[in-house]
């Protein structure tokens, strides 16, 4: 299998597509979580590890047993730059030694969530 360049994986959709998907989840999972917001800051934290070529978004569950979104950035292979998390990626040279924490923390949909979805 040929290579993927993994800062050109995902693409735009059109806005009636991606609502009628947001509605049919919605529909389909009412008392799930429907959505996750992160602040520009944390995505450009993540974004500024050295070889940052995308970011992946893993489901989990925290320790009250909520379903949340922990994100890795990932490298050019897709690999996670995480020295910590070996087990899940590749280690990698980070422009911080010791800033290689995931993310987490995201404001959830319910209880928060935006008006045109």
């Amino acid at each position: 299998m040929a290579k993927k360049d993994v800062r050109k994986i995902g693409k735009k959709m059109d806005k009636s597509k991606a609502r009628k998907w947001v509605k049919d989840y919605q529909k389909k999972n009412p008392n799930g979580t429907h959505g996750w917001l992160y602040g520009s800051d944390i995505l450009e934290a993540l974004q500024n590890y050295d070889g940052c070529e995308g970011i992946w978004f893993f489901k989990g569950i925290n320790d009250d047993g909520e379903e949340r979104l922990v994100l890795f950035p990932a490298d050019a292979d897709g690999n996670i730059l995480d020295k910590k998390m070996k087990s899940l990626g590749a280690a990698a040279n980070l422009k911080n030694p010791g800033d290689d924490d995931p993310a987490d923390d995201g404001d959830t949909c319910p209880p928060w969530c935006p008006n045109g979805v």
